[in-house]
C-alpha cells in the first residue's frame, strides 16, 4: 500500500474510533452558586512559580472566585510578597485524578499582554520521578496578546533539565478566544491523546512509543510511560515567563495596567470515561435571541465553532450533590420577567444561572430540579442536579444518574 494511503487509512480509522466511543460522565464541576468548592479544588499559595513567571499565586477572593455559576481566575497588577503581580492557580490533586478519558473545559480566555492562561494536568503520584519525567498534559495554553491562537502539548523524557516536550505549537483560528466561551478538550486513550477545540480534533499525540529523551537516566521501562498513571486538573493564569520566549521578562507595570480583560472565565470542567457511570446526554444548544450577559452563565454545552487554519512553529511549554427530580415544565414569562417581549414566539428560561435565554419549546424544555436548579434539555430528557439525561434509560436517584 502506498505510504499516503496508509496515512489516510490510519486517520480515518482514528476518527472512526473517536466517533464510536461511548463516553460516560463520571465527574464534573459546573461552578454553580457563588463559592468555590474547596472539597474539590485546592488553592496554591506561593511566590516562586517556575518558568521565570512574574506572579504570586494567592488563595484570595480577588484572584480566584465563583460568581453566578462561573469560575474566575484573575491576574492583577499589585505588589504582593516580592512580586509586582498576583494571580490564581487551583488543582484537584487531593480530591480526584483519572487515567484515560475525555476531559472538557468550557472557558473564555483572558486578554492582555504576557498573560498565560492554562488548562492542564499533572501526575498524582510522580511514579517516574520529578518534573517532567512523570509527565504533563497541556489541554490548552495561550498568550494573552494573541487572541486567536491556542496550543496544546505533552511533557516527558526525564527529570529537568533532561526533559522534552511535543505539541501543536501555536495554532491560528478564525475566532477571538477572549470574546466568547469555547470548548477545549483532550481525549486520552491508551495509545493516543487527541486534542480538540470546539469538538474538532486539532492535533494528536501518539503514546505507543518510548518517551525517554535520551539524556540522563532513563526513568521508563516500557512504552506509553509516563502516560499510564492518574493525572489531576490544574487551572491557572500565569504572568510572563518562558512561554513568551525572548520576551519572558518584558512586562512592565504600565503595560499590565492596560490589560483589557485579565480574567480566565470557566463555565465547567467535565470528565467522561468509557467504563464510568451511566451516560449523560449533553445539554442541546437552544436557539437564542437574547444573549446572556458576561456575569450570567451561558447554556452549559453551547460552544462557538472555530476551525484552525494553520499551525506555526511556536513551541508550547506547560460532579454532583444530592437532589431529587421533579416534573420538568416549560416556564411562562411573567409581566416582570426580563424575557417578556424579547423572545417573540419562543419561550424563555430565566434564572440566575442561565439568564434570559430564549428557546424553541417544540424541541427543548427548561427542566427544573426540586431544589430549583434549571437546565435547558431536549424533549424527552430529564434533569438531575441541572444535568440533562436520557430519561428512557436512566433515572435520577439521590442526585446521581443511574440505570433504570
Amino acid at each position: 500500500m502506498h505510504r499516503s494511503t496508509i496515512v489516510i487509512a490510519a486517520f480515518v480509522l482514528s476518527l472512526g474510533l473517536l466517533a464510536s466511543a461511548e463516553y460516560k460522565l463520571v465527574w464534573s464541576d459546573e461552578f454553580n452558586g457563588n463559592k468555590l468548592n474547596t472539597d474539590i479544588w485546592s488553592y496554591e499559595n506561593h511566590c516562586a512559580p517556575q518558568n521565570n513567571e512574574l506572579q504570586c499565586y494567592t488563595p484570595r477572593d480577588n484572584n480566584v472566585y465563583v460568581k453566578d455559576g462561573l469560575l474566575y481566575v484573575e491576574a492583577r497588577q499589585e505588589t504582593y510578597g516580592n512580586k509586582k503581580y498576583t494571580s490564581g492557580r487551583i488543582n484537584t490533586k487531593k480530591s480526584v485524578a483519572w487515567k484515560y478519558g475525555k476531559f472538557e473545559v468550557r472557558a473564555k480566555l483572558p486578554k492582555g499582554d504576557y498573560l498565560w492562561p492554562a488548562l492542564w494536568m499533572l501526575p498524582r503520584d510522580y511514579k517516574y520521578g520529578g518534573w517532567a519525567a512523570s509527565g504533563e498534559i497541556d489541554i490548552m495554553e495561550a498568550r494573552g496578546q494573541n487572541t486567536n491562537q491556542v496550543s496544546n502539548a505533552i511533557h516527558y523524557g526525564g527529570v529537568w533539565p533532561n526533559n522534552a516536550h511535543s505539541g501543536s505549537g501555536a495554532m491560528n483560528f478564525n475566532t477571538d478566544f477572549t470574546s466568547d466561551f469555547h470548548l477545549f478538550s483532550a481525549i486520552w486513550e491508551k495509545d493516543q491523546i487527541q486534542f480538540l477545540v470546539d469538538n474538532k480534533v486539532v492535533s494528536t499525540q501518539n503514546l505507543k512509543r518510548n518517551f525517554f529523551s535520551g539524556k540522563g537516566k532513563n526513568p521508563y521501562t516500557d512504552i506509553r510511560q509516563p502516560f499510564d498513571q492518574p493525572f489531576f486538573f490544574l487551572i491557572n493564569v500565569a504572568i510572563g515567563g518562558n512561554f513568551f520566549g525572548g520576551n519572558s521578562n518584558a512586562l512592565t507595570t504600565a503595560v499590565a495596567q492596560k490589560w483589557a480583560s485579565p480574567r480566565l472565565v470557566v463555565d465547567y470542567v467535565r470528565v467522561y470515561q468509557e467504563n464510568g457511570s451511566p451516560v449523560v446526554n449533553p445539554v442541546p444548544v437552544p436557539s437564542t435571541s437574547v444573549k446572556p450577559t458576561t456575569s450570567q452563565a451561558a447554556p452549559k454545552t453551547s460552544t462557538s465553532q472555530a476551525a484552525p487554519k494553520t499551525s506555526t512553529s511556536a513551541a508550547a511549554s506547560k460532579t454532583s450533590e444530592a437532589v431529587k427530580t421533579s416534573q420538568a415544565e416549560t416556564p411562562k414569562p411573567t409581566a416582570s420577567s426580563p424575557c417578556t417581549g424579547k423572545c417573540g414566539g419562543e419561550s424563555c428560561c430565566n434564572d440566575q444561572r442561565l439568564g434570559a435565554v430564549c428557546y424553541n419549546a417544540n424541541n427543548y424544555i427548561c427542566a427544573e430540579d426540586s431544589n430549583g436548579k434549571q437546565s435547558l434539555c431536549g424533549k424527552g430528557l430529564g434533569s438531575c442536579n441541572a444535568v440533562c439525561f436520557d430519561s428512557k434509560n436512566y433515572k435520577c436517584t439521590n442526585g446521581k444518574i443511574t440505570l433504570k
